[in-house]
């Protein structure tokens, strides 16, 4: 899902007189560390102060109730471990509730529990270890049990509800740090499935070791409070206490498994300042020393923004908030108490929202867009038409030349036809002895000049033929030498006369 790989998380440590956050965001298969809070003397102000503050540092990055892990210490928590058969993981959470109460010494009833199956490599991986740390391999599961006092926890979470922080889990800091480390030792040291951290703090040293199928070791060691060089019996006390976790986890004598080195004064044990720091460098230590620092900027990035040593336990459960996988995903916060909103929650807003401004825009646009493909359309069509066009015009023309040439034809005819035609109408109504000397016509206009031996009766002549109508004289009658009458008459050609005329 994206969820689980667009991921941020933010983990808080409040042990001791500073309050520490650190941001990390996960993108794909890559981690960065975004930005870190720090308030000092925080348990001198009030609740809400702290609140504030933080809610300020949420603002500032945009996030309001982003996945967040607490890491509870050692004062306020237990890890236990259970090996238990194949057969019973289907009702895994009734086989360890069933075996809750030989794990802690409190009250019945009175502890927040949860439980995961480890997911390291299996504990046969290092064949030096002894069969029965190894049995939890095939047909058996390991499980990690964490378990925290009610009444703490409740006091812990009323805090956070006081000052408005909102939390999604309470993690246990030594499964925080397994989760952090152990896939990086495991790169450098393949073949010792085995871990051990030793962190060093201001007022005492917390000691962790692991290997699948023992008990986990969580310890304190009192004593560090003051400078390194002056706490020799602290760092006599501290190999003691190494080496009893060696024989608890039954690590062979002759091994040096890997030792995380972390805390305020664990660069003096590579610059060996105090004759102790140099006794747990020394050639013959049974440890093979692995500070903190160098596990971690070859593979989270923005590590320039922390200070390892101080910070190192709010960045293991920024990790752990960060990463959907984690390795042991304990959670001791009720479940009614925990608030978490993802980064992702409004997408499907913003995706809707998108998609209808989309639409919107795609009706804007809609119109102007088919108009343009209805023209690429009609351009095609044109195109496809322009040859046929071209030899329609060609066609045209060539038929615009043959009317004309058809009319010109048709005038002639006309103009040779009507002539003869009133010729002979002429000859045929008008007596022997009418002589015409001129015949002009002009549309439907005819124009008679010509002698007769009695002019006066020609217009009745003529208006009798079908042929003419309203003959009148032009000019009045005049005589002759040889006592003929001179006339001009002018008359019209009936309607249809000309339509009648044979083409």
């Amino acid at each position: 899902m994206i969820g689980s790989w667009l991921q941020t998380g933010i983990g808080i440590d409040c042990e001791g007189d500073t309050f520490r956050a650190v941001y990390v965001r996960r993108q794909w298969n890559r981690l960065r560390v975004v930005d870190r809070l720090e308030i000092s003397a925080y348990r001198k102000l009030e609740a809400s102060e702290c609140g504030r503050l933080y809610r300020a540092f949420l603002r500032k990055h945009g996030l309001k109730a982003p996945q967040t892990v607490v890491a509870l210490p050692r004062s306020a928590a237990l890890l236990r471990s259970l090996t238990l058969p194949q057969t019973v993981e289907k009702e895994l959470a009734r086989a360890v509730e069933y075996q809750l109460e030989s794990l802690h010494p409190f009250e019945e009833g009175g502890v927040y529990w949860d439980f995961a199956v480890w997911k390291g490599p299996p504990a046969g991986a290092w064949g030096k270890l002894s069969a029965n740390a190894a049995e939890s391999g095939g047909g058996r599961l390991e499980t990690i049990v964490g378990i925290a006092e009610r009444k703490q926890v409740d006091a812990i979470a009323a805090w956070f509800e006081e000052a408005g922080i909102p939390v999604s889990q309470f993690g246990i800091t030594a499964a925080l740090w397994i989760a952090m480390f152990w896939p990086r030792l495991q790169a450098a040291f393949p073949d010792a499935p085995v871990f051990f951290l030793l962190n060093v703090g201001t007022e005492r040293a917390e000691l962790v070791g692991y290997v699948p199928g023992r008990e986990p070791i969580w310890q304190e060691v009192p004593g560090a409070s003051e400078s390194i060089e002056s706490e020799n019996g602290f760092f006599e006390e501290v190999k003691r206490e190494l080496e009893l976790a060696r024989s608890a986890l039954r690590v062979p004598p002759e091994d040096r498994p890997p030792l995380v080195v972390c805390g305020s004064p664990s660069t003096s044990l590579r610059t060996s300042r105090a004759p102790a720091a140099s006794a747990l460098a020394a050639a013959d230590f049974p440890f093979h020393l692995v500070p903190a620092e160098e596990l971690l900027p070859v593979s989270i990035a923005g590590m320039e923004r922390l200070d390892v040593t101080e910070q190192l336990v709010a960045l293991a459960a920024a990790l752990a908030a960060a990463n959907a996988r984690s390795l042991l995903p304990l959670n001791l916060l009720p479940a009614e108490k925990r608030t978490y909103e993802s980064s992702l929650v409004h997408l499907p807003t913003y995706a809707l929202a998108s998609v209808v401004v989309l639409l919107a825009l795609a009706l804007g646009v809609r119109g102007p867009f088919q108009d343009w493909l209805y023209s690429r359309h009609l351009e095609r069509e044109m195109e496809a038409l322009r040859p046929q066009l071209q030899e329609l015009g060609v066609t045209q023309a060539n038929t615009d030349t043959a009317r004309e040439r058809l009319q010109l034809l048709a005038g002639v005819r006309q103009s040779v036809t009507l002539p003869l035609e009133i010729l002979h109408e002429l000859t045929r109504i008008l007596p022997q002895d009418v002589w015409l000397e001129q015949l002009a016509y002009e549309g439907d206009t005819v124009t008679l000049n010509g002698i007769a031996p009695a002019a006066s009766g020609l217009l009745q002549t003529l208006a009798a033929s079908p042929y003419f109508e309203n003959p009148q004289f032009r000019t009045s009658i005049s005589r002759t030498r040889e006592g003929q009458e001179a006339f001009a008459i002018s008359l019209r050609l009936r309607p249809g006369v000309m339509e009648g005329i044979p083409r």
